[in-house]
This record gives structure tokens, C-alpha cells and sequence, in this order.
């Protein structure tokens, strides 16, 4: 039994062709951005699209998800990122059924952030960032044991840091 397939497309059958969003980002993180080569400003002229504003101009561009469209970001430092964001599914409506549902908000999760600072760094020094998840106390010979579970550690291992509080030793070890 053999089965075969053509790919080449009938006469009368129109080829499939996405809208093209194009974003540019500049290195403040303000975005420039067209939809078919035509610009797309934002709602309004006083707030530019910015990368913190990206879930909404996704939104927009893809008429609320109702569209398929495919998306180039073009980053300030030149790389460039590619991408198709489809449309959501919608159920096919009951015959039945006169009403449509009432549509849900969308509501985004904002977290809160707090900025913390500090001074006496070599200027271009790898500063590490680290968040305390736990104490433990210093054996009489002063050494420390952590049993770390694994499950909770980033893909790839981490870098676990030892700070004593009162003799300022700092030790760091790579975990897998």
C-alpha cells in the first residue's frame, strides 16, 4: 500500500499569511512597534510601549487573543526573537443557547517590588543576589551543615552561600 502526499496547492487556494508585528526595543526599554509595516502607536500618546507593558500590547495586537499573529522582537543589543502567538480556542456555541456567557476580565498579577542598595563595590564587580531561606547554628568546632532539597534547586544546580553572622566568613559552594 502506498500513500502519497502533494504539497503543491490548487489553483484557486490563497496561501496562509499571518499579520507580521514588528517590535524594536531601544535600550531604555521603550518599544517601537508596527503591524504590517504600518506603525501602532499606543492608546495614548503620554504612556510609549515599554517591555513592562508588553502582556497589553500583546493583547491589543492580537485583538484580545482573537487573531493569530506572528511577532519579531528586535532587541536593542541586536539579537532578534521570533515567534507565532496564536489565538485562543473558542467553543463553538451551543444552537440552543441565545445568550452568550459574560466575558471575565482579565486581571494580571502585579507583584510588589522593593529595591534594595548598597555601597563599597569595585565598580564592574559580579555582585551575587541571594535571599535567605534558612538558619542554622555552628557546631563547637564552628562548622555548618545544610541538607538542601534538590527539588527546590534550578535546573542546573546553584550557588549556595554560607554567611556567618558574627565572624563575616563567607563561603560559597556550586551544587548540582
Amino acid at each position: 500500500m502506498s500513500i502519497h502526499h502533494s504539497h503543491s496547492a490548487a489553483p484557486d487556494e490563497t496561501p496562509v499569511s499571518l499579520p507580521l508585528a514588528t517590535i524594536t526595543v531601544d535600550p531604555y526599554g521603550v518599544l517601537t512597534v508596527s503591524l504590517d509595516g504600518a506603525e501602532y502607536p499606543p492608546p495614548s500618546p503620554t504612556a510609549p510601549w515599554t517591555k513592562r507593558r508588553f502582556g497589553e500590547l500583546l493583547d491589543a495586537l492580537t485583538a484580545d487573543r482573537t487573531r493569530t499573529i506572528r511577532v519579531e522582537i528586535h532587541e536593542s543589543d541586536g539579537s532578534t526573537f521570533t515567534d507565532i502567538i496564536r489565538a485562543a480556542r473558542t467553543p463553538h456555541p451551543d444552537s440552543t443557547d441565545e445568550s452568550p456567557a459574560p466575558r471575565r476580565a482579565r486581571h494580571r498579577h502585579t507583584p510588589e517590588t522593593i529595591e534594595v542598595t548598597g555601597a563599597g563595590f569595585q565598580p564592574g564587580e559580579d555582585v551575587t543576589i541571594a535571599l535567605v531561606r534558612s538558619t542554622t547554628e555552628a557546631t563547637a568546632a564552628g562548622t555548618v551543615r545544610v541538607t538542601l532539597n534538590l527539588g527546590e534547586l534550578p535546573t542546573g544546580g546553584a550557588d549556595i552561600v554560607l554567611v556567618g553572622t558574627t565572624s563575616a566568613r563567607v563561603v560559597t559552594r556550586r551544587v548540582p
